[in-house]
């Protein structure tokens, strides 16, 4: 199976986050074909290779996403999704055909020195994947000094590698509050505990905790995405309310302490006004800092691999769960233009551009000769 048919193919039997099993055993049997001298599946639904020239060097991790999206496909390719509500609307299929892409031509350039490992992650869409393989104790055997990861991005000129130093996305958490009072006739809403205006006053302390200037290092922006409260029952002063939050900032520790003191006042006001609260945190994506170094190879091997490359200005207000990967080590993801108007990730018609494999293979290629090729 070529890297194309193996992107088509991805693409047409789509998995989402959590229930990769086909995926990973498809992409297990392709790569022990290339006879890494490591071949594990990790983190549940996740697959780890290793290449090891067993001269001391540099050993570089580079990873790439395979999870789809609970989107419904209604283009009409030839490749066109086969389960109804599934779909790959981010690139991942894209992402995973470059990186075997790239291990087919490292068959012809064998390292010298050092050590290379390859992640085929899952579950990169609801922030569980790059835990779980951390989280995973034979990750242990994988001690690496830089991690690489590209992102297919649309709106820019196809094949343009795009890059930044210091922040490349921001860091997300999302967040539930739900209340639980007590209802009582609306005639006399004093005798129950009704949340709302909790409510109320959780969205103006967010609006007080804000800086949505994204030029600014201290930026910070939560949105609202969810609320209830109570029925279209007119009698009726409602005792159970909610509030969903997603919240997101440059700087991780910002983001925790940020959503830390929303909490803290939520527990307080609820403590005074006699409700119960619980109080949830889930899709959560550390930031993605780059490293200088790193973004100078990744730079480097664009000129090699013969494309243009442009310095972003401000970082993407996105997250993506590969921030965990640099969080006490050096490495970079990188963008990669993948045409100006091809449609935005997540829209239904969006499909990744074939041409981009051969493209981002050989990006993953000429970085990876300078750090574990003489």
């Amino acid at each position: 199976m070529t890297a194309l048919e193996l992107r088509q193919h991805l693409h047409q039997y789509p998995e989402l986050s959590g229930k990769e099993y086909n995926t990973q055993a498809l992409i297990y049997d392709l790569v022990k074909n290339l006879k890494p001298d490591k071949l594990e599946k990790i983190g549940q639904t996740s697959l780890i290779a290793q290449f090891d020239s067993g001269v001391e060097g540099d050993h570089i991790l580079f990873r790439a996403d395979y999870d789809a999206l609970p989107i419904q496909e209604d283009l009409d390719l030839k490749y066109k999704s086969q389960k109804p509500g599934v779909s790959h609307k981010c690139g991942h299929d894209g992402h995973t055909a470059i990186l075997y892409r790239f291990l087919e031509l490292l068959q012809d350039a064998p390292l010298q020195k050092g050590k290379l490992s390859v992640l085929f992650q899952a579950s990169e869409e609801n922030g569980q994947g790059a835990k779980k393989v951390l989280d995973d104790p034979l990750f242990k055997d994988y001690d690496y000094n830089f991690a690489y990861a590209l992102h297919n991005i649309p709106g820019y000129p196809l094949g343009e590698v795009l890059w930044r130093n210091g922040n490349f996305s921001a860091g997300v958490a999302s967040i539930s509050f739900e209340w639980q009072g007590l209802e009582t006739h609306a005639a006399h809403p004093w005798e129950g505990t009704n949340p709302a205006l909790l409510i109320s006053n959780t969205i103006a302390k967010v609006r007080k905790l804000e800086n949505p200037e994204t030029s600014n290092s201290n930026f910070f922006l939560c949105t609202p995405v969810y609320a209830h409260l109570g029925d279209k029952d007119y009698g009726i002063s409602p005792g159970k309310g909610g509030l969903h939050f997603t919240a997101r900032a440059w700087q991780g520790k910002l983001l925790e302490e940020n959503i830390e003191a929303l909490k803290e006042e939520a527990h307080h006001e609820s403590e005074k006004g006699d409700l119960k609260l619980d109080i949830k945190r889930f899709e959560e994506f550390w930031p993605i800092v780059n490293s200088a170094e790193a973004n100078a190879a990744i730079t480097e091997a664009a000129k090699q691999a013969n494309l243009s490359k442009r310095e972003l200005e401000t970082p993407f207000s996105w997250g993506e769960d590969f921030g965990l990967f640099l969080k006490d080590k050096s490495g970079a993801m990188f963008g990669l233009g993948s045409g100006e108007d091809c449609k935005v990730l997540h829209h239904p018609d969006y499909n990744f551009p074939d041409e981009l494999i051969e493209k981002g293979a050989g990006v993953f290629l000429e970085i990876y000769r300078q750090h574990c090729h003489d």
